[in-house]
């Protein structure tokens, strides 16, 4: 009896990983899963460490989740960990403006698009007058996403009737939490997925959502135990060098580890960032379109995390958003692991100020997207800058941190600027063996974790296509 053939996923992030589930999934799976990753563990962008100041686990940087996250969500639901997640009953966010001060979002988690311009007409860290520009959006939205893909977010936003300074004063770090990058570099394109599959299909789509326990736990170790019970080969600290390839196909694998010889009827996912995958491939595929395209992609913008311990408790929202600031985003993590979110707080009053958001706080993460002006200043400094933004919200605080770690993740997530659906590769390739996930795979999403998701899932799908509609799990996965 010969044996099953294999697929060998190179890199364990979460594109990785989902394409390792899809493929291992059910009873009479037709390949042995064969994972392969360079670090001493799986997760990619998704990792945790345990902190010895603050005597806990502290995510490498904070995620948020959407509620329409549909391939997240039905990852974590067969890794048995959605319950690690808590997510609003709307959107609700508090947002800190320089010239009007702290101000919620608040918007409806129900599937009107009327409630959504509701909400973002309420919105008083805007003028009036301004807001009203909000209904523009919607009737300037292409049938087709690629049609405005020549144009960046920002010029498609002026061409949607959005002054200047709503640009600024809102959409802004909308863009940049959404894309890590700026409104005038990232593709218009990304942009109108993301809002046709979250604001534009309700407040029901848009509730946002985080993780209660750590990373690890959420996706990591329950990923190892369930490619253990189903017989997934996961090698970490397994660097691949380089690709050979003949006739089409790929044909090995070197790696630090030794020589890996593809069978005839092996395949090949890729779940590797840009930079990585082009330093692996043959010389011979230098000049062809496959890696052109990716080595135009091969621009990184950065993440920057800050996390501090307090030995006095702060006062903080459980999120708190940043108007043109040069911090983004500060999460009140000792509330977040908790699990409290505002419709469970007994105490809370959804007519009251902002004042009643205020919860106490030892440890803080403050989150920065595209950060190239802020990755060469010392902890310290990041420091001092998240404690300025700390009194912003109130000025009762005014506790020092007794510990700072900062991570700087200079290469987080590829550059999507416009032009990037003709670059950002399908999951078959001309290479009848290989396939391509991961940041680069042509998802129409910016890359975040739901992209990095759907992608895994769509190479897998890709391979048992090659098996017609016999593939385990085929004919739930296309009623699904």
């Amino acid at each position: 009896m010969s044996a099953r053939p294999k697929v060998y996923v190179l890199g364990g992030g979460l594109s990785g990983i989902a394409a390792a589930e899809r493929l291992s999934r059910g009873p009479d799976s037709p390949f042995d899963i064969v994972l392969l990753e360079a670090r001493p563990h799986l997760g990619g962008r998704t990792g945790s460490y345990f902190d010895t100041r603050a005597r806990r686990e502290i995510d490498t940087g904070q995620h948020l989740f959407l509620s329409c996250y549909t391939g997240t969500m039905d990852l974590l639901d067969r890794l048995g960990t959605r319950g690690g997640l808590v997510f609003f009953d709307r959107l609700y966010i508090p947002l800190w403006d320089p010239e009007r001060g702290l101000h919620p979002l608040d918007i409806p988690g129900n599937k009107s698009q009327l409630s959504a311009a509701g909400g973002l007409l309420q919105y008083e860290g805007l003028p009036f007058s301004l807001r009203l520009s909000f209904l523009s959006v919607a009737r300037a939205m292409p049938k087709i996403d690629s049609d405005v893909d020549h144009l960046s977010a920002y010029d498609f936003l002026r061409r949607a009737g959005q002054p200047e300074e709503v640009i600024d004063r809102f959409w802004e770090l909308v863009i940049l939490s959404a894309t890590n990058l700026p409104s005038r570099t990232v593709s218009a394109a990304i942009l109108v997925r993301i809002l046709k599959e979250s604001l534009l299909s309700g407040g029901e789509a848009s509730r946002p959502g985080y993780n209660a326990v750590p990373l690890t736990e959420l996706f990591v170790l329950p990923a190892m135990r369930l490619f253990r019970s189903r017989g997934v080969t996961v090698r970490t600290k397994t660097r691949v060098m380089a690709l050979s390839e003949s006739g089409g196909r790929v044909r090995s694998l070197s790696t630090n580890r030794g020589e890996i010889a593809l069978g005839p009827d092996d395949r090949m996912i890729v779940a590797l960032p840009p930079w990585s995958f082009e330093k692996i491939v043959p010389v011979s595929w230098q000049e062809t379109p496959l890696v052109d395209r990716i080595s135009r992609l091969s621009y990184a913008s950065p993440i920057l995390s800050i996390h501090l311990h307090y030995e006095k408790p702060v006062l903080l929202p459980l999120i708190t958003g940043f108007h043109r600031s040069p911090i983004h985003w500060l999460f009140n993590k000792d509330a977040m692991e908790q699990r409290l979110i505002p419709e469970t707080r007994s105490w809370f009053d959804w007519s009251g100020g902002t004042e009643d958001d205020l919860l106490p706080t030892q440890q803080v993460s403050a989150t920065v997207s595209g950060a190239f002006d802020l990755l060469d200043r010392s902890d310290c400094e990041l420091g001092r800058l998240v404690g300025e933004h700390l009194l912003l919200v109130d000025r009762r605080n005014t506790a020092t941190p007794r510990g700072i770690v900062a991570v700087r993740d200079r290469f987080a997530t590829p550059i999507l600027g416009t032009g990037q659906s003709t670059l950002r590769p399908e999951a078959r390739t001309a290479y009848l063996n290989l396939f391509m996930a991961g940041d680069t795979a042509d998802t129409g999403l910016p890359a975040t974790m739901e992209s990095a998701v759907r992608a895994g899932g769509a190479a897998a799908e890709a391979i048992l296509a090659d098996l017609g509609p016999t593939a385990p799990g085929k004919a739930a996965a296309i009623s699904a």
